[in-house]
């Protein structure tokens, strides 16, 4: 049987999966990357091909796939820019995992990989036309068309985050004001936590906060429920206007702000309801991503199958 390499490539954490042809994740290994921002492109290559080995425990993959953050030029195999590596400029990490690995690489944005993921095997299986949100840290997204991943003239198409939903709303990392994942994403919620004054049990700065507020607004807290209804609304009309442009029928939601989407969907749908047109309204599916971490994983080990020829 046939195996694959999928790695989803964080700051400061990898997560590898030997995949299987039959898109099962056989093994998996996580491995933590202290000076992750700080490391250039070489020593990141050479931490990776130990890692691929340690995942592989001795099967030869027919090839590696990457998910990296950031701006990402495929047709090269080149890192433009990643926020989890302030540094990089234009680094050619396929051909430097390659090298050091001995496989052939293949590399796309991880927000691409996740929801390929999805669309394999989790969420948006089955759904050949499909968008797909990342909720994290921010938010990222991936559009499958006709089953494949468009990703645009220059390869950045997917960007959904970085759709304003308020010209007046609070400034991006971007550069712009009241982009959408300053609302459905840790920052936004942190944001929402500190204007909505000290909630018990809520650490704005903890890695967990989604979990944290969500576990007081399942309680019935007020002032963590009003946290959550302050960025459905922006989060459904961006919603909306993004089903205006592709028309699909599916939404897939993942990352670790998509399981608060039960406190946030009631408003998130009646402003997509009044930001699309009702034809497409009536007819969405939202749905919340299955695979957790693996799809990161399953995604770049399979990235391949979603070019515009399969």
């Amino acid at each position: 049987m046939k195996h694959y390499v999928g790695i989803d490539v964080g700051g400061t954490r990898l997560k590898a999966g030997l995949v299987n042809e039959r898109h099962e994740v056989v093994r998996d290994v996580v491995a933590w990357v202290e000076d992750g921002p700080r490391m250039d492109g070489d020593a990141l290559a050479q931490r990776l091909a130990s890692l691929i080995v340690e995942v592989c425990g001795g099967v030869r993959p027919v090839l590696v796939g990457l998910g990296v953050p950031g701006v990402i030029d495929r047709e090269r195999g080149i890192v433009c820019r990643s926020p989890n590596f302030p540094t990089w400029r234009d680094v050619p990490i396929q051909r430097r995992v390659s090298d050091q690995s001995g496989h052939a690489v293949v590399l796309d944005n991880d927000a691409n990989c996740v929801i390929a993921g999805e669309a394999l095997r989790g969420a948006g299986a089955g759904r050949g036309d499909l968008i797909g949100l990342t909720l994290g840290t921010g938010v990222g997204g991936g559009i499958i068309l006709g089953g494949a991943l468009w990703r645009g003239a220059r390869g950045m198409a997917g960007e959904l985050g970085h759709l304003c939903v308020d010209p007046n709303g609070p400034p991006c990392g971007c550069g712009s004001r009241g982009c959408l994942e300053m609302y459905p994403s840790v920052n936004g919620l942190r944001l929402q936590v500190r204007a909505h004054g000290p909630i018990d049990g809520v650490d704005a700065e903890a890695a967990d906060l989604p979990e944290q507020l969500a576990t007081r607004a399942r309680a019935g807290d007020p002032k963590a429920l009003a946290c959550f209804q302050a960025v459905a609304g922006p989060f459904g009309r961006g919603l909306g206007s993004l089903l205006n442009i592709f028309d699909v029928k599916t939404v897939v939601l993942a990352g670790g702000v998509a399981h608060t989407w039960d406190l946030m969907a009631e408003t998130a749908l009646a402003a997509l309801r009044g930001a699309c047109f009702p034809e497409i309204a009536a007819g969405v599916d939202v749905r919340v991503g299955t695979l957790g971490e693996r799809a990161g994983i399953l995604g770049a080990a399979f990235q391949w199958q979603f070019q515009p020829h399969h």
